[in-house]
């Protein structure tokens, strides 16, 4: 099976993802499709998105929220035979929302992290 629809199957099917608050794109007044079209280039999906908010660090970084997708956190986890293609997957949600919704602002891999 693939990489794409044996994450997709586990991730139906995972209770912490399905858990998760609510995810928004934050949209910058001069560039509003900024977020969709990085998740393109970089072959990035929601799935993958998902995954790193549930099992990824977090930490704040320059007001903003980060999720990064180690070794150690995809270990003991379903997804642990998916490490190499998922390590170093980095989410960034902005501070500006005053719920619980998730404004995501970016999504890159950190390549520093992928060695």
């Amino acid at each position: 099976m693939k990489f794409q629809k044996e994450l997709s199957q586990l991730i139906s099917s995972d209770d912490i993802i399905n858990n998760l608050p609510r995810i928004e794109i934050f949209c910058c007044a001069k560039d509003h499709n900024h977020f969709n079209r990085r998740l393109q280039q970089r072959a990035i999906n929601w799935d993958m998105i998902k995954l790193a908010i549930a099992y990824g660090k977090f930490q704040y970084h320059s007001q903003a929220r980060t999720w990064t997708l180690l070794d150690k956190s995809l270990k003991s986890t379903p997804y642990e035979r998916f490490i190499d293609k998922l390590r170093g997957l980095r989410i960034i949600a902005a501070n500006y929302s005053c719920d619980d919704t998730l404004k995501l602002s970016t999504a890159y891999w950190a390549y520093d992290l992928r060695r």
